[in-house]
């Protein structure tokens, strides 16, 4: 097995692994995210190695990872959400006299999503989804021009720099303010750092530094799409809650988040 195959073969064990943990134990907001993680991992390794791949198998392995990470879409989003709304009563503990209700009402809402994911899960039959993703890169053929290592090492080293020169780029000249932009370039840098970090030792670049670098903007740009999408849910719960008292401290945060 080569040390690419090695590498996928490791990281889609890793994602078996993190659903059956989710699956055993839904209600961890860290079973959540691993899985999610786990599959964003894999496929910012794949999307390095696309070129290298017959077209099939790259959209299969990659359309059946988005499946399985955008189930548990809503269900992360209540996670952030409820973890944000933690720190807020932390930092400002008399802003209001009914933050216990809010959380009561927090969860009763991802107790909600929990369970739409577990039933979307089972519909999708997401189980064998994660096998076949794991059967597929057993048997994995990568193009013949890319199957000696010294031709996926030379084509990696190119493929990275080019994708490094490109975040940079982007980057140096963007608008924090246009926040669709934002969101494309952290997905690009979410890409790069999990392909830099699994894959760039097969090369001779930094790859450490270009992962680095990456995690740094994705982080950045990170912050400014949750304050976002963060605001967002909030102004919505406002409005859904019937509790006047409870929809007033959903604004009353949300106007924080806006004005950060």
């Amino acid at each position: 097995m080569t040390d690419v195959k090695i590498i996928l073969a490791k990281r889609a064990g890793k994602v078996g692994q993190s659903y059956k943990d989710f699956i055993n134990n839904p209600f961890q907001e860290k079973t959540v995210h691993k899985l999610r993680v786990d599959c964003r991992k894999l496929r910012g390794i794949m999307n390095l190695l696309k070129k290298t791949m017959y077209k099939e198998d790259y959209e299969k392995l990659n359309q059946e990872l988005k499946t399985i990470a955008l189930m548990l879409s809503d269900l992360r989003e209540i996670d952030v959400l409820i973890g944000l709304c933690d720190a807020t009563a932390k930092r400002h503990p008399d802003m209001s006299d009914h933050f216990q209700e809010m959380f009561f009402y927090l969860n009763d809402e991802r107790l909600k999503k929990m369970k739409q994911s577990l039933e979307d899960m089972e519909k999708e039959n997401s189980e064998s989804k994660v096998e076949d993703v794991i059967s597929r890169i057993e048997k994995l053929e990568f193009k013949q021009d890319y199957r000696a290592a010294a031709d996926m090492a030379a084509f990696l080293h190119v493929r990275m720099e080019k994708k490094y020169q490109k975040l940079i780029a982007a980057y140096d000249v963007i608008e924090l303010k246009d926040y669709e932009h934002v969101h494309e370039v952290r997905k690009d840098a979410k890409k790069l750092r999990f392909g830099a970090r699994y894959l760039g030792k097969l090369t001779e670049l930094d790859h450490k530094a270009i992962s680095k670098e990456a995690k740094k903007i994705q982080d950045e740009f990170g912050a400014v799409t949750d304050h976002h999408v963060n605001a967002a849910m909030l102004e919505d719960y406002a409005d859904a809650a019937d509790d006047e008292a409870i929809g007033h401290l959903f604004l009353k945060i949300s106007n924080l988040e806006w004005s950060k």
